[in-house]
């Protein structure tokens, strides 16, 4: 098989399997609890047939429009992070609403870096542009690489089994930028020369958590559910700490609930059950 042919079967295989990811997480539901996750596998299933007919009928024009996807996917990619951080740390409401603020500063930080990053960078026009979103995209993948070691110390703490979507999706996004990472450095020094193979590997290794993302999605609802969460007092405390601070009036707080406060509630309806008797 001719590198062309690899290109070109690596390139239409990742969106094959994502319209399987899209029924599967229509079938089961789980497009409700990761939306935006299911909003950028739908850009990666358009834009490939987007990018292939520029690339054939248009070349010049390719470059633009591909660093336009990199940038949209970039975004999606963080908001997938923000969605999956916000599933895994859903039984602890304080600490939601803490981590939710700390991920909309980074984002919001990511944005100044990179805009900072223009008015200082080297080259003009798209060149320089190209060159912020490649920057940026380095800066995302960090976080995910961060989010994929939350999710594989904590996830038994917070009831995630290592089948759960979530965990996959993590999975697949950490996998992708410890790849990215590696290679974009490996680029940097073997240089142009080896450009193109690198260029498929980083596409080979997309596909590797495509298909991960494809299994997951396959796996039982069963799989998908929380289990029991493990009570941890230290974290609790900090949970009930960020209530007070982020928890809006008394309405909410009594709405929401902690861990250990459904324990609380459980010993009392045995007391009072046991009363009654």
């Amino acid at each position: 098989m001719t590198f062309s042919s690899i290109k070109y079967v690596l390139w239409f295989l990742a969106p094959a399997l994502q319209v399987g990811i899209l029924w599967m997480m229509r079938k089961r539901d789980l497009h409700k609890q990761f939306p935006f996750f299911q909003t950028y596998t739908v850009l990666q299933v358009l834009s490939v047939p987007v990018l292939f007919a520029i690339y054939e009928k248009m070349p010049n024009q390719y470059f633009y429009a591909y660093w336009v996807n990199s940038a949209l996917s970039i975004f999606l990619g963080f908001a997938v992070i923000h969605e999956v951080f916000g599933f895994a740390i859903r039984p602890y409401v304080g600490l939601r609403g803490l981590g939710m603020m700390l991920f909309r500063w980074a984002g919001v930080v990511l944005i100044i870096v990179s805009t900072l990053m223009a008015f200082s960078g080297v080259g003009s026009g798209w060149a320089r542009v190209a060159h912020e979103i490649a920057s940026l995209e380095r800066s995302v993948r960090v976080v995910q690489c961060g989010m994929l070691l939350f999710i594989v110390m904590f996830a038994s703490y917070l009831g995630l089994a290592w089948r759960n979507f979530a965990c996959g999706i993590a999975f697949g996004f950490g996998l992708v930028a410890v790849s990215d990472m590696i290679l974009f450095t490996l680029r940097a020094q073997l240089g142009p020369y080896y450009s193109n193979s690198l260029s498929l590997a980083i596409s080979a290794m997309y596909n590797v958590s495509v298909m991960l993302w494809f299994g997951y999605s396959l796996l039982p609802q069963s799989a998908n559910v929380r289990t029991r969460v493990q009570y941890q007092p230290l974290v609790d405390r900090w949970n009930q700490a960020a209530m007070t601070i982020f928890t809006p009036s008394h309405e909410t707080l009594a709405a929401d609930s902690t861990y250990l406060s459904d324990i609380e509630k459980a010993v009392e309806r045995v007391l009072e059950q046991n009363t009654a008797h």
